[in-house]
């Protein structure tokens, strides 16, 4: 059974690429709050890792193999509603962010403006987190 801590965030990173999921992982080292709990190469991984280790946040890549990310977002989304979804894309567009909302994400950020997206996406999520609690499974 999870136990709950709003003092961290734990994410899941799902990308098809190792160098970029390194890349995304240290970009949220440096944030004192959020702890990259598992990596993922596809979508069927990222909700194997979301299951077991009930993170608060999933960073996906658009075009991540096997589930497509919109799919997994809306399976993710089903099956743990109080999970965020934060989409990478090459590009943003009005149109793509109608399309991820649909699938039950309202974060899109671009991997090339990364470092400069998510900190006020995160900044986001925790104010929405506020007073409920992040999971963390090693707490006792």
């Amino acid at each position: 059974m999870p136990h709950f801590d709003r003092r961290r965030i734990r994410a899941v990173v799902a990308d098809g690429s190792a160098d970029w999921r390194c890349v995304v992982a240290a970009l949220l080292k440096m944030e004192d709050d959020v702890e990259v709990v598992a990596h993922a190469e596809n979508g069927q991984e990222a909700i194997e890792a979301v299951a077991l280790l009930h993170p608060a946040l999933a960073i996906i890549d658009l075009r991540i193999g096997s589930l497509d990310a919109l799919t997994t977002t809306s399976l993710l989304r089903h099956q743990f509603p109080l999970l965020d979804v934060i989409l990478m894309a090459d590009h943003d567009s009005p149109r793509l962010r109608a399309t991820c909302q649909a699938s039950g994400t309202k974060y899109v950020v671009q991997k090339a403006k990364f470092h400069e997206q998510f900190p006020p996406v995160l900044a986001q999520i925790r104010d929405c987190l506020g007073a409920s609690a992040v999971v963390d499974n090693d707490a006792k």
